[in-house]
């Protein structure tokens, strides 16, 4: 018998397996092991993810010079190579029709997306990127009225109405920076 669902094989799992292993390292909070790599996960962050599968992790903070009129966060994380890395991104300047996961990660974090539904939502639409690495870019909006398409088929009402929220959100907001 099989098990499938977050965390397994080929699914990205979520923030609370920070708590897999307690070895703080540098600046980040827990270490935990996926495909070889160890990624680093922080209880400080505004929004967490790594995946299992590439053994990349992002962890997003507002920066020091945050402000409204200055949107800059700070995404630090390990790659798929296991390499640490940190990238400043201005939400006002990100397209979410062609922008990286990393650049997502934020604006979603900006539109004040961070619960724990948001979360599966930002995983699946990476999984459904096909893409091979948080800094390739893709079509985030395209994949969120797809999921949302087939919310709506499911019968999956509080899917359907998640997802409408979350597209909303993200465009409320980049229209209004235009």
């Amino acid at each position: 018998m099989s098990v499938n669902g977050i965390g397994a094989a080929g699914y990205p799992a979520w923030q609370g397996a920070r708590k897999a292993e307690n070895n703080a390292k540098g600046d980040f909070g827990a270490n935990v092991k996926a495909t070889g790599n160890v990624v680093h996960i922080t209880p400080d962050a505004l929004f967490s993810i790594y995946d299992a599968k590439t053994g990349e992790s992002a962890n997003v903070y507002r920066a020091d010079d945050y402000s409204e009129e200055n949107p800059l966060y700070i995404v630090k994380g390990m790659d798929k190579n296991g390499n640490e890395y940190e990238q400043t991104i201005d939400v006002s300047k990100v397209n979410p029709n062609s922008c990286s996961y990393t650049e997502m990660l934020a604006l979603n974090a900006h539109t004040g997306n961070t619960s724990d539904s948001n979360f599966l939502s930002m995983a699946i639409m990476k999984d459904k990127s096909c893409t091979a690495s948080y800094h390739e870019k893709a079509d985030y909006m395209a994949m969120a009225h797809e999921l949302m398409n087939d919310m709506k088929t499911l019968g999956n009402w509080d899917g359907y109405l998640r997802y409408g929220k979350w597209i909303n959100d993200i465009l409320t907001f980049c229209k209004g920076k235009s």
